[in-house]
């Protein structure tokens, strides 16, 4: 499970993404990149839920690697610094 600490963030980063989503159909990206971002996006809340310690960092990481490879660096900036805020 994602860190109780984290667990806000988190759900906020994937809330985030999700409205990116809808960004990227309105864009009429294609259907490939549209089921790849969706696919990279659908494992995030697994590791929300699933009951393993290291999940904060799996999750950490996963959002790095979808942030960076979409392109959306603010989102991942906004999940680092929330709980700085």
């Amino acid at each position: 499970m994602v860190d109780e600490k984290k667990l806000r963030d988190a759900i906020l980063a994937i809330h985030d993404l999700i409205i990116r989503a809808r960004l990227m159909a309105f864009e009429k990206v294609s259907n490939e990149v549209m089921f790849d971002f969706l696919d990279d996006l659908e494992y995030l809340p697994a590791l929300i839920l699933e009951d393993k310690r290291e999940n904060t960092k799996r999750f950490e990481e996963y959002l790095e690697s979808i942030c960076n490879r979409y392109d959306y660096p603010d989102i991942l900036i906004k999940y680092k610094n929330e709980d700085q805020l």
